[in-house]
């Protein structure tokens, strides 16, 4: 059965089903960027009749197949296993008996179990989440005392409390100096079952009947001030390691992209919209970008749905201008590769008969931006416009090279981009391209008829498919690198229009950036 995963950034919660819901992202400059989860797709989840150990052991499936998340389980238990529990005294004067009192300590949860999680959105509530069954073991020490005009006695027990509840809330989001603020505005929990267990004591049985009506409102209030008050500060670190998390995946080495909130996110009863910052930086300075607009339709395809414009690519572009990640060097295994074109292996290739008398292990080429390419998203495809240039270097075997070849060139090219089986494939539909500048050693007398000559050949043969494939291979390890094959991405969709493209995509939440959140949860975090 598939699953997909809803990662609520503004909960603590993770819900799965058949059909997630959908976000919606915006990333453009200046004008922030923002994602909204749509109501239609924020679906329950089938309830799981299942014993402790499913939780453990088996991550989405119980029972007889239907779905369940571990996520949401894993959360949720930790809200309560991170809960502290204050003690509980009291004292009561009962007939004949005389004064009694009591202290509950060392309150811990023992063990505890989930049947079924909700979600919906609401325009006045916000974010509207129910917990079913939410079974709980508490374990602790009970010391207690009764004393009158015959006798005095102390005696300490442990003791255990069964309970089950219904866990309610409703969640709101607001822009705290960039960061999302989450808070519960109403956090309910409705006790179905709250039984207190004394064993091995001879005294139990009335024991547990008097102190069992002593303590259940006492305890009750307590376990809800205590649990309420931790899933506000487990949202609050969810919402933050979230943004972190994202915020790793966007910045490489001296590149970042700021994905500050700019305005409280909008929760209606269709969807959950947060608009961030788009602004690139480089080397801890500001990349300058023009101001764009969202697109004001805007059409919800998948479950996750991006939209980036011009001016964040190109920024992004010219960070890595500058940072020296646009040149291409070729030689020996991979030259060869770059030039084949079908033809007899005695015949020389392309490159051979621009460069006569040098094997091509003695070659390297080199390709890159003479300035900063420029992105233009149309509706056809996305529209690169560069200046390059091309060197070739002879090799010798002092490790010394001189050039006996080089081009300047201008290009427009227009591409159509997909990523599938967790690899980037850009597939170019048109190119036009212009000489601007020929320069080659005496013996080569290349002009730039010659030249041009050359390149209609080498293009024609699938030379342009061949040198977007290294750049396929090089923003693919790149998105590997920043951990994107984690995710498990389905139905991919990348459209472009005019000024932004489109990226709508299915995705499973990984699940190793949840057990690192949850393991390296402290006591400090609870303060």
């Amino acid at each position: 059965m598939k699953t997909h995963f809803l990662y609520n950034v503004g909960a603590f919660i993770l819900l799965t089903s058949e059909s997630a819901p959908r976000i919606r992202y915006y990333i453009y400059s200046f004008m922030g960027c923002g994602h909204r989860w749509l109501r239609q797709h924020l679906l329950p989840i089938p309830n799981c009749p299942c014993s402790e150990g499913i939780f453990k052991t088996q991550p989405y499936y119980c029972g007889s197949g239907v779905t369940f998340n571990q996520e949401t389980s894993d959360v949720i238990q930790a809200v309560f296993r991170h809960a502290s529990f204050p003690n509980i005294e009291g004292k009561k004067s009962i007939l004949l008996l005389g004064s009694v009192s009591y202290i509950f300590k060392n309150l811990q949860i023992n063990n505890m179990s989930l049947e079924k999680s909700d979600a919906d959105l609401s325009d006045k509530k916000g974010i509207l989440i129910s917990i079913q069954n939410v079974a709980v073991a508490f374990k602790g020490t009970m010391n207690y005392a009764y004393s009158n005009w015959l006798l005095n006695l102390n005696h300490s027990l442990d003791f255990q409390i069964e309970s089950q509840t219904d866990l309610n809330l409703a969640v709101t989001l607001a822009c705290d100096n960039g960061r999302i603020a989450v808070t519960i505005s109403d956090c309910l929990l409705n006790f179905d079952k709250l039984v207190l267990k004394i064993q091995k004591h001879k005294e139990a049985s009335w024991i547990q009947r008097l102190f069992t009506d002593f303590v259940s409102f006492t305890l009750r209030h307590i376990v809800k001030r205590q649990i309420c008050t931790e899933i506000h500060k487990m949202a609050n670190l969810l919402a933050n390691f979230t943004l972190y998390q994202a915020a790793l995946f966007i910045q490489d080495g001296e590149i970042a992209t700021s994905i500050e909130l700019t305005t409280d996110p909008v929760i209606t009863s269709g969807y959950i919209e947060s608009r961030h910052k788009g602004s690139v930086s480089y080397k801890n300075s500001s990349v300058p970008q023009k101001p764009s607009a969202i697109p004001v339709e805007r059409v919800e395809t998948r479950m996750f749905n991006l939209w980036v414009s011009e001016p964040v690519i190109n920024s992004l572009l010219f960070a890595a201008y500058h940072d020296d990640r646009l040149t291409l060097k070729l030689t020996d295994g991979d030259l060869l590769k770059l030039f084949e074109d079908g033809g007899s292996k005695n015949q020389p290739n392309i490159l051979q008969q621009m460069i006569p008398g040098v094997p091509m292990q003695n070659l390297m080429i080199k390709l890159g931006p003479l300035r900063p390419p420029v992105i233009l998203f149309k509706r056809p495809g996305t529209v690169m416009q560069a200046s390059i240039y091309v060197e070739v270097d002879v090799l010798s075997s002092s490790n010394d090279s001189h050039i006996a070849l080089y081009l300047e060139m201008d290009s427009e090219t227009i591409i159509l981009a997909s990523y599938a089986e967790k690899k980037i494939h850009l597939q170019p539909s048109s190119n036009l391209w212009a000489i601007k500048v020929v320069n080659s050693k005496p013996a080569i007398t290349l002009n730039e008829n010659k030249a041009k000559r050359y390149l209609e050949a080498f293009f024609s043969t699938g030379g342009l498919e061949k040198i977007i494939s290294y750049i396929e291979f090089y923003i693919t390890a790149l998105l590997d690198k920043k951990g994107l094959r984690y995710f498990n991405i389905t139905n991919t969709l990348m459209e472009t229009d005019e000024g932004y493209v489109t990226i709508a995509t299915d995705f499973g939440f990984p699940r190793h950036l949840l057990e690192n959140f949850l393991q390296n949860l402290t006591p400090m975090a609870r303060s």
